[in-house]
């Protein structure tokens, strides 16, 4: 314990010492301010270089060629809206023609239920009318038949003996 007592005095004293460095007489704190100037002091002039750096970089480059290039890309640019708008121009032509088509589709199904209605509608009165007809016919038939049937047994029930 006595060994850890005498260990904080000594760092305790320290910051009273003063240490001498280049002639010049320092306490601790002042030596730790004059390592933080330095440091900072060295670290601007590395900033500063490296900003002269950069702008000596800039200067250099070629801002035609960059100009041209821009250039280029804008007439890329500007060609393939030009491509867009037509696509965009196609297709709405495309869906335009499609949309016709899909119209006169229904049209012609239309028209085409319509022409199969009035066939089946026509072919219905036909079968009608033809019914009619076959049963008048059947009934004129019937009333023929029942007439020579009516004739044959009136002649058997008159003359009994001729058949």
């Amino acid at each position: 314990m006595a060994d850890l007592q005498d260990k904080l005095d000594a760092i305790e004293g320290l910051q009273d010492k003063q240490l001498t460095v280049g002639g010049l007489r320092m306490t601790p704190a002042t030596i730790g301010a004059a390592f933080a100037m330095l440091s900072t002091v060295i670290g601007m002039l590395y900033g500063g270089f490296t900003i002269y750096q950069k702008v000596e970089e800039l200067a250099t480059l070629d801002l035609g060629a960059y100009q041209q290039q821009m250039e280029i890309m804008d007439a890329r640019v500007e060609e393939a809206l030009s491509y867009a708008r037509d696509i965009k121009t196609g297709l709405k032509d495309d869906i335009l023609r499609i949309e016709q088509q899909a119209d006169r589709v229904e049209d012609m199904v239309r028209n085409t239920i319509d022409d199969v209605r009035t066939m089946v509608d026509d072919a219905e009165v036909r079968f009608e009318t033809r019914r009619e007809q076959l049963r008048m016919s059947q009934d004129a038939d019937m009333k023929e038949l029942e007439d020579r049937l009516n004739t044959k047994l009136q002649r058997a029930l008159d003359n009994p003996l001729a058949n």
